[in-house]
């Protein structure tokens, strides 16, 4: 009895080459040559692509059990926390904040407060199925969540990724390369000051000024000297360099927030070619930095490239907001003006070490900073392992935690009933006095290497706190040193009228944006 044609056709690879050698002619009279090879390779292509199907399927049905039971595990130990629960955040609650628009940070900061008032210093906030978030007032706890969250959110690393491309110092998760980078870079900026021919050529004009365009400025200067040393005063790019980074300081997030990439969209090339177009300029003013100056050029282009765009944009904001409260306050500027003639002697431009002795100066800064730091809320996660607290509460690995700095530093029991008003010599001891010695360590801080408070914490603190906090604040307070001691600085005359002007958010304290003008003092070089 004859084979039929299907019959004969071998199931396998395997099968087919045992058949050939126990057969030397395994197919029937009915398929020969040509047609016995297409008709064996069309039931084996078939036959491997269902077999390709089911891994596929047995893999895709994996990741989704793996990750339902993430969510399930993150439901299970978030339902412990204190806090409003998953389920009334679901489906659009009354509850949830609706953060749209400018003011979406006051409005969760305002949220926040409401749920710490009901739920205690640590309360939970699910803003979706998978998205947990803990907010936490304590300080005592703070401290403590700081030291084991060492990780950074993912999208923040995305952000610089997909703008600078793969960096070695803003990665999310922590480790010991991250490590010592860091401790290199630390090291870096405690051994640098602002730059002389900074200070000389700090102002350029002096009648109305928009405060944020000359804070940004004078941080691009202080910042970009810092990285690149002089050559960045007298490059021909600067200003379309700063121009980019803005830009791309601007939309960076709002790409980043795609799960996929939107290749489809034209504004998502337009950004690409931004990033392309600085990181050129970025190569050339490191070309023409190399060998004049000692900067950290050992570095990619990428991370200098978020050094620059991180450092510029905290320090931009810090400046003027502290440009607006000197204007606001002539008292406090001229306070200010009578220490720096006390200690600056001489025409020469104010250095480091004379700013290190003034008190009332770097406390004003401070005092800026708690008021209204450079961002609302201090970010951390642990990425792959869970907190437990001395408490006994379990934060889940993947929870985002979130500390509303607005709330921590302008606490009552921390900063005292008048934490709302602004009030420099609250980071004074009485042992403090307008003299000869540097600010030193005192109950509330240190201004000698590092800067230490246990509420203030817009520089952050544990494994990932600001490595360059002191420069930060030193180069701050030298820049305003040097501008109050040969300028006045004044609101624009249309600007006075202005009944707007000041502090116009309780829980923020933010400041309008004034214009100003500096006005020459007398017996000034």
């Amino acid at each position: 009895m004859e084979e039929s044609c299907d019959a004969i056709v071998p199931y396998t690879l395997l099968g087919f080459l045992i058949r050939r050698l126990s057969d030397p002619d395994p197919f029937p009279p009915c398929l020969s040559g040509d047609l016995q090879t297409s008709y064996f390779l069309r039931d084996y292509l078939t036959r491997g692509t269902n077999a390709i199907l089911w891994i596929l399927l047995f893999s895709v049905t994996f990741v989704l059990l793996n990750r339902l039971g993430r969510i399930v595990r993150l439901w299970a130990l978030g339902g412990r926390i204190p806090g409003p629960p998953v389920w009334a955040l679901l489906g659009g609650s009354s509850t949830a904040p609706q953060l749209c628009g400018s003011d979406r940070d006051v409005d969760l900061t305002s949220f926040l407060s409401k749920l710490h008032e009901n739920y205690g210093p640590l309360v939970k906030l699910w803003f979706g199925p998978s998205q947990l978030f803990v907010s936490v007032k304590d300080t005592q706890l703070i401290k403590e969540i700081l030291i084991k969250a060492k990780d950074k959110l993912p999208l923040t690393e995305r952000a610089y990724n997909l703008a600078f491309g793969a960096l070695s110092l803003f990665v999310s998760a922590f480790n010991d390369k991250v490590s010592e980078n860091r401790e290199s870079l630390a090291e870096y900026f405690n051994n640098k000051s602002i730059s002389a021919n900074v200070l000389k050529n700090l102002v350029e004009r002096t009648d109305s000024l928009d405060s944020v365009s000359f804070a940004q400025c004078m941080a691009f200067k202080t910042i970009g000297t810092t990285l690149f040393g002089d050559t960045y005063l007298n490059w021909n790019n600067r200003t379309q360099y700063e121009e980019l980074l803005m830009a791309v300081a601007k939309d960076g997030f709002f790409w980043a927030s795609y799960v996929i990439i939107p290749f489809w969209r034209r504004d998502y090339w337009r950004y690409q070619s931004v990033c392309q177009r600085l990181k050129g300029l970025t190569l050339e003013i490191m070309e023409l930095s190399e060998g004049k100056s000692k900067s950290v050029l050992e570095a990619s282009c990428g991370d200098l490239l978020a050094l620059m765009l991180h450092g510029c944009v905290t320090t931009a904001r810090l400046i003027a907001n502290i440009l607006s409260r000197l204007v606001l306050s002539p008292n406090l500027q001229e306070q200010i003006y009578s220490e720096v003639s006390a200690i600056h002697k001489g025409s020469c431009v104010i250095s480091t070490d004379e700013v290190k002795k003034m008190q009332f100066l770097l406390a004003t800064v401070l005092e800026s900073v708690r008021l209204l730091p450079a961002g609302p809320f201090l970010q951390r996660c642990s990425l792959k392992s869970d907190m437990r607290l001395e408490n006994g509460i379990m934060i889940p690995a993947g929870a985002t935690v979130v500390v509303p700095l607005h709330l921590v530093q302008m606490d009552a029991s921390v900063c005292g009933g008048d934490f709302l008003e602004f009030i420099p010599n609250r980071f004074l001891s009485n042992e403090n006095n307008h003299d000869d010695k540097e600010l030193t360590c005192t109950k509330h801080h240190c201004i000698n290497g590092s800067i230490k408070f246990e509420a203030l914490l817009s520089f952050g603190d544990g494994a990932r706190a600001c490595v360059g906090q002191s420069f930060a604040v030193l180069s701050i307070a030298t820049l305003l040193a040097s501008i109050i001691y040969d300028f006045e600085i004044k609101l624009e005359q249309n600007a006075a009228e202005d009944p707007s002007q000041g502090v116009h958010d309780f829980v923020s304290q933010e400041i309008s944006s004034p214009r100003i003008v500096l006005s020459k003092r007398n017996g000034a070089n």
